[in-house]
């Protein structure tokens, strides 16, 4: 009698978690619908127009998180059959999809410091000055640091710190300097050139004066 009423309330726990299980896997996919669509337009400002982003569910061992085994499938290219993220995204699309992630999930989550370290790898041009500008709507809520190498992505920001390390005989010292107008000028010159010849100069202070205008209006 004791092992019946016992398989009794098993089964009629089981019963009820089911139906908080099956809502919780409803909200999901509904929420996963929204999510498809806002990294896809992500996707659309970081120069990757032609991605596919699709998000998949299968049931799996119940827990207590639910049943749901939810993975994320992307075609970064015309003609590709969505895949695993990890099978098909370049470095420089990776670094660009979880930008956008990043976006998406800072606006919702509030965080307040977001790191990202050469994020910017694999990229050049107009999708350098994408991320750059990115980085920036993200800075507007949240305090964020960037390492990078990239004079599109440096001429964005706020702030300007050269990072430095030199070497001597019996130790190794590394310096964080925080950049006043004309060495920053200076700094994305040797970025862009190596050099800091007048043309650079002038090319880099370009550079930065119109960055600054075009992520003052984000």
């Amino acid at each position: 009698m004791i092992l019946a009423e016992l398989e009794k309330q098993e089964k009629e726990a089981y019963e009820i978690y089911r139906q908080w299980a099956d809502q919780l896997s409803l909200l999901r996919q509904t929420k996963a619908t929204e999510l498809e669509g806002y990294v896809l337009r992500e996707c659309r400002d970081l120069y990757l127009e032609k991605a596919q982003f699709r998000i998949v569910f299968n049931e799996t061992t119940d827990s207590s998180t639910g049943y749901d085994e939810v993975e994320f499938l992307v075609s970064m290219n015309p003609g590709e059959l969505v895949k695993p993220l990890v099978k098909v995204a370049s470095g420089g699309e990776l670094s660009r999809l979880m930008l956008g992630l990043k976006v998406i999930f800072n606006d919702l989550q509030q965080i307040d410091t977001v790191i990202f370290d050469e994020i910017d790898a694999g990229v050049s041009g107009r999708v350098a000055t994408a991320i750059g500008q990115k980085m920036h709507k993200i800075a507007k809520n949240s305090q964020v640091f960037s390492v990078t190498h990239l004079g599109q992505v440096a001429a964005c920001a706020a702030q300007h710190y050269l990072v430095s390390k030199a070497q001597g005989t019996d130790a190794t010292t590394t310096t964080i300097a925080l950049l006043t107008y004309p060495d920053r000028v200076r700094e994305l010159s040797l970025i862009s050139t190596g050099t800091d010849s007048d043309h650079s100069i002038n090319a880099a202070k370009e550079l930065l004066d119109t960055l600054q205008a075009q992520v003052s209006t984000l």
